[in-house]
């Protein structure tokens, strides 16, 4: 999809409401701005991992599970706040 924007005398750039409703940009939506070879090119920020990087010590300190096997099928419709109780 293609569409066309003017920078205005302050600077923005203007996108067009039909773009923004379909990516879903709301006012403040912080976007990367890229440049390319033929220009730019606008982007949302890559979103951090919920998951903190873990070091090899990290891991062996985890929590052991002490239960009865489960099978994976009971494990994957489990909560993170179900496996942080089942650890404990």
């Amino acid at each position: 999809m293609n569409a066309r924007a003017k920078v205005l005398p302050s600077g923005d750039v203007a996108i067009p409401k039909d773009v923004r409703e379909r990516l879903e940009w709301e006012p403040g939506t912080p976007l990367e701005l890229i440049e390319t070879p033929d220009g730019i090119s606008l982007r949302r920020p890559a979103r951090p991992s919920p998951f903190p990087p873990k070091t090899i010590d990290d891991l062996r300190n985890l929590p052991r599970y002490k239960g009865k096997p489960q099978p994976i099928e009971a494990i994957s419709r489990l909560s993170n706040e179900d496996i942080l109780r089942l650890l404990k």
